[in-house]
């Protein structure tokens, strides 16, 4: 089991442990590179829809964000998801 991440807890959603879980390996993941929503869904060993749900709730508090590239949308964290990680 992986360790928790202080921003996997949402202000905007209930937090139940497997939420929680799920958004911690995907910060973790995306913090070492930005990557795919499939690609993220894989290491997570999610569906997309629930993968894309998560980061979909993330984007909206301001920790993770999207851009596309070469016809890809492509994941990462922000300053302010990084910032407030590096407090813990």
């Amino acid at each position: 089991m992986s360790k928790v991440n202080p921003r996997a807890y949402l202000s905007n959603i209930k937090n139940v442990k497997r939420g929680i879980d799920t958004r911690s390996r995907i910060l973790e993941i995306i913090s070492s590179k930005p990557s795919t929503l499939k690609n993220i869904a894989e290491e997570v060993k999610r569906s997309n829809s629930s993968v894309r749900r998560h980061l979909k709730n993330m984007e909206a508090e301001g920790i993770v964000k999207s851009y596309k590239y070469k016809r890809r949308v492509i994941w990462m964290q922000t300053g302010m998801g990084q910032t407030e990680l590096d407090l813990f």
